[in-house]
C-alpha cells in the first residue's frame, strides 16, 4: 500500500511527525512496535514531560502545545516546570489526535527490511504478527530514538563512546509514601549511603492521580544498540529495585511504609547513537549560542546529565536559555527522502541532553514531518508551514 509520508516510531517525535505531515493534507502512517503511541511517556514509565510548563497551546507552540492544552483535565504542572500525568492518560489522548489527524496506525510492528535505492528509500517491511507487511512512500520519518530506520538505510552516523551516552534505567513508582518533600530529600541524599555508588542525585516526582512516586535511581551503563547488552541491563536494573526499596524504607524520611506500586515494562534509553546530518550541533554551539539561520525548533543549552558514574559528567554545563535546532540536524547525508525528529538527530553525543526531552521531541518530529510531506523542501517553504501550524521556531 502506497503513502506520501511514512512515520517509523510512535514516541513524541513520531507523534508530532505524524500530525504535522498529516496536516499538510498527506496520506500519513505511523508505526511502532508497542500497543499503541507514547514511547518513553507510555511504556518505559515516564509520563512527565519536562518543559511544559502549563496546559496554554501558545506557550510550547505546535503538537506539543496542543498536546498539552488536551492534557488539562488529566494532569497537574509541578514546580511550574514540568507536566506529569498517567501512562494511560498520555496514551489515549495522542491516539484520539492522531485520529483527530487522519494519521493510519500500525501497531505491533517490527521494522524488519529497507529497500534502498541509489540513495532513496523505497519501501520498508515491517513484521507483525507473524506476517510480514511492505510499505512505499514518498518520503520518510525516522523517530525510532534509536535511528533505526536511518541505520538500517545506510545512513552514516556519529563516532560515540558508551560512556557518553548517559546512564539507562527501569523507573518504578511506590505508594504509601507520607509528606514527600523533595527538596529536603535531595538535599539529604548525598548525605546518605545509597546502595549503588553512580548515583548521588536523588531524583523522584509524584505521577498518576497524585498518590504514586515516580523514582528515577536505579541506573546502568552498556551499549543500547546491543540487543544483549540490552538485555544484560534490563535484569541488572530489576534487581536493583528490590535493593532500592529496602533501602528507602530504611533511610529516606516518609518512605517507611511504601510499596512498590509499579516497575516500567521497558528500559529507558536516554541515548544510544545520533546521525551524521548535513549539520552536527556541538558543545561549543550551545556554549558559545551559535546564529542558526534555519530554525525548525527550540532546545536547551544544557548538558552532561545522567553520566554513568554519578550525576554530573566531566563535560557538564548548565547554560541558560534556549539554542534553536537547525533544519540540518534532521537531515541525513546520505538518504535523500529521509527525515529524522527526537533524540537521534544530528548532534554530538555529549550534548544529547541538549535536544532529548520529550516537548523537545515533539518540536523536531514536527518539523521533520512537515519536511517529508513537503518533499524536503528549501527551508524556507517550511518555515512557512511550521507558522502555519503555529510552531515555535
Amino acid at each position: 500500500m502506497d503513502y506520501d509520508v511514512i512515520v517509523c516510531g510512535g514516541g513524541p517525535a513520531g507523534f508530532g511527525a505524524a500530525i504535522g505531515a498529516a496536516r499538510t493534507g498527506k496520506k500519513v502512517l505511523l508505526l511502532d512496535k508497542n500497543s499503541g503511541p507514547g514511547g518513553v511517556a507510555v511504556y518505559c514509565g515516564c509520563p512527565v514531560f519536562s518543559g511544559i510548563r502549563d496546559f496554554d497551546a501558545a506557550s510550547r507552540g505546535g503538537v506539543a502545545g496542543e498536546f498539552a492544552q488536551a492534557m488539562e483535565k488529566d494532569a497537574f504542572i509541578v514546580n511550574n516546570i514540568t507536566m506529569n500525568s498517567s501512562e494511560f492518560a498520555i496514551g489515549l489522548t495522542m491516539t484520539r489526535m492522531l485520529k483527530a489527524a487522519g494519521v493510519r496506525m500500525l501497531f505491533y510492528a517490527t521494522l524488519h527490511t529497507v529497500d534502498v535505492r541509489n540513495g532513496r528509500i523505497r519501501n520498508i517491511t515491517v513484521s507483525a504478527c507473524g506476517k510480514n507487511h511492505t510499505f512505499t512512500a514518498e518520503t520518510f520519518v525516522d523517530a525510532t530514538g534509536d535511528a533505526v530506520l536511518a541505520r538500517s538505510a545506510g545512513a552514516e552516523i556519529l563516532p560515540y563512546q558508551v560512556n557518553e551516552t548517559m546512564t539507562k534505567t527501569v523507573l518504578f513508582r511506590v505508594t504509601g509514601v507520607t509528606d514527600f518533600d523533595k527538596p529536603k530529600l535531595m538535599e539529604l541524599f548525598p548525605q546518605l549511603d545509597f546502595p549503588f555508588t553512580y548515583q548521588d542525585r536523588f531524583m523522584g516526582t509524584i505521577v498518576g492521580d497524585g498518590n504514586d512516586i515516580l523514582l528515577n535511581l536505579t541506573a546502568i551503563s552498556g551499549d543500547a544498540l546491543d540487543a544483549f547488552e540490552l538485555t544484560r541491563m534490563d535484569m541488572e536494573l530489576r534487581e536493583q529495585i528490590p535493593v532500592v526499596l529496602k533501602w528507602m524504607k530504611e533511610k529516606l524520611p516518609g518512605f517507611e511504609n511504601c510499596r512498590l506500586s509499579a516497575a516500567a515494562p521497558v528500559i529507558g534509553v536516554r541515548s544510544s547513537c545520533n546521525i551524521k546530518g548535513k549539520e552536527i550541533i556541538t558543545c561549543a554551539d550551545l556554549d558559545n549560542n551559535t546564529p542558526v539561520s534555519d530554525p525548525v525548533a527550540c532546545g536547551g543549552r544544557s548538558y552532561g546529565e545522567h553520566y554513568v558514574n554519578c550525576f554530573s559528567s566531566p563535560w557538564r554545563k548548565s547554560n541558560s536559555g534556549t539554542r534553536a535546532i537547525p533544519y540540518g540536524a534532521l537531515l541525513p547525508e546520505k538518504i535523500a527522502n529521509l527525515c529524522v525528529g527526537g533524540r537521534c538527530i544530528s548532534i554530538e553525543t555529549k550534548a544529547v541532553t541538549a535536544v532529548r526531552l520529550m516537548p523537545v521531541c515533539m518540536a523536531t518530529g514536527q518539523a521533520a514531518g512537515v519536511a517529508a510531506a513537503l518533499g524536503i523542501p528549501e527551508y524556507s517553504k517550511l518555515k512557512a508551514e511550521l507558522q502555519r501550524q503555529k510552531c515555535n521556531i
